[in-house]
């Protein structure tokens, strides 16, 4: 086992690691609302794309995500979708779900609207203002579950809740109070995640959890302008290129070499939406040798020259 201050740097690389990422994903134009049901009832939304929480503040419910399977949401739970699926929720999902919109009201009921509720939830939506959006997304887990006895769990309610009170006042900074807030409420998250599930099956933090993969990962993160190569970062998890290459790709989702030009790129059009730097200096900043070098491998992934993109985001 590694000494304990490796082990506690490698946590403190990892941490700082998510809220880049998160930080790259800019969420912003937060909603909140009160759901809650009463008697048999059952809905279904069709997919929304965009990412949302909920936080079981009463009751209970079954939440049924296309692809993910089911949730069994309890009191104190706080679950997160990165990129929301179609999905129905229910208290008895074998009753014929009734097909419901998103819409903005503060308050929604589900079933008998004079029966006892058996269910009461905060729930959230909002949405990613980045460039990097759908990269980012397929790096994180598709379901964040984390149980009310789950540690984090109470950080997460009251994050949650000071959201659901802001998100329904009208003081002063309020966008910009409830952006921060969200940003935090996703690094906990996903902070939390591997600690809630047994393992994350695939992406980011599914690499991360993986100890032959999180030393490699975080040398990446940390060094990106290094020219890495796969035999470089096979070394730095003991094992054979071979190996390793095969091992990244099936965990992470994307071979490393592909991840890293990902990464890069990611970053690349952060700066160039927030910062408009000299190109050379975004091509020094992650690891290209001249700004044609940078460009030319800018437009093949993105699709469009460096300024053409800067030009877009203005």
């Amino acid at each position: 086992m590694p000494p304990r201050s490796s082990r506690i740097a490698d946590a403190e690389t990892a941490a700082s690691l998510l809220a880049t990422i998160i930080a790259l994903l800019r969420p912003q134009t937060v909603l909140s609302k009160i759901i809650s049901g009463g008697g048999k009832w059952s809905i279904r939304h069709a997919p929304y794309r965009e990412p949302a929480f909920g936080l079981v503040l009463y009751g209970s419910c079954f939440f049924d995500v296309d692809g993910l399977g089911v949730l069994e949401l309890q009191e104190g739970d706080f679950m997160l979708l990165p990129a929301t699926p179609g999905f129905t929720m229910a208290s008895d999902l074998s009753l014929e779900p009734r097909p419901v919109s998103p819409h903005n009201a503060r308050e929604v009921r589900h079933g008998d609207e004079l029966a006892s509720p058996t269910l009461r939830m905060l729930g959230g939506y909002f949405h990613f203002g980045s460039a990097n959006a759908q990269l980012l997304v397929s790096l994180l887990p598709p379901v964040v579950h984390v149980r009310r006895a789950d540690a984090g769990a109470e950080r997460l309610r009251k994050i949650a809740e000071l959201i659901g009170d802001e998100a329904n006042h009208d003081r002063p900074g309020r966008d910009l109070i409830l952006e921060r807030l969200v940003e935090v409420l996703l690094v906990e998250a996903l902070r939390v995640c591997p600690l809630s599930a047994a393992k994350p099956e695939r992406g980011l933090l599914a690499g991360l959890a993986d100890p032959a993969l999180a030393r490699p990962l975080q040398r990446i993160h940390v060094d990106v302008a290094r020219r890495w190569t796969v035999a470089q970062l096979a070394r730095t998890a003991g094992m054979s290129r071979a190996v390793f290459a095969e091992r990244f790709a099936r965990t992470v989702g994307l071979p490393p070499m592909q991840y890293l030009l990902e990464w890069r790129m990611a970053l690349a059009r952060d700066m160039l939406r927030r910062e408009r730097p000299p190109l050379a200096q975004v091509a020094e900043r992650i690891g290209y040798q001249s700004a044609s070098a940078f460009s030319t491998a800018f437009a093949r992934s993105t699709g469009c020259s460096p300024s053409e993109f800067a030009q877009t985001t203005e």
